[in-house]
């Protein structure tokens, strides 16, 4: 890799640890009192409630800081088995979660030091929205896109 260019690739979550298990100590970590969600390894993916299962990637950015980008499989026109057929739940970006989501993610041993995640929603060809969970990092959610899609130039919605 040149100095400065962003690393990323598909990321399959490993059966192991368990991400209840990594979600419970998380939250003690944090003074969680209680959760009601938490990540599941789900067909693939990364499942979260109700939600079909997101597509991950994993990434470096410079400095070598890592970053998980969690992707909709719905809004990228791609089939999972078993995921459903129904257009995602207006809000569903907003409405989400993401600290239940993200913080176990965020200190899963696959990722040493922690990373940040970030979760996308494509509102529309070439535009995308990001919650992120830690760092900001628009180029390296910009660069998985590239990679899963045929669009070259995208940009962060406003």
């Amino acid at each position: 890799m040149l100095d400065g260019m962003l690393s990323v690739e598909p990321w399959i979550p490993p059966a192991s640890p368990d991400l209840a298990a990594l979600a419970m100590e998380t939250a003690d970590a944090a003074g969680v009192a209680s959760l009601r969600a938490w990540p599941e390894v789900r067909k693939g993916g990364i499942g979260f409630g109700t939600l079909p299962p997101f597509l991950c990637w994993k990434g470096n950015a410079p400095g070598g800081a890592w970053h998980l980008v969690l992707l909709q499989a719905r809004e990228m026109g791609a089939l999972v088995p078993g995921a459903r057929m129904e257009p995602l739940p207006q809000g569903w970006l907003r409405d989400l979660d993401m600290e239940s989501l993200a913080r176990p993610l965020s200190q899963h041993p696959a990722f040493p030091g922690g990373a940040s995640v970030h979760v996308v929603h494509l509102p529309e060809s070439g535009v995308f929205r990001t919650r992120s969970f830690g760092t900001p990092a628009p180029d390296l959610v910009a660069e998985v896109l590239k990679h899963t899609s045929t669009i070259q130039i995208w940009n962060l919605a406003d």
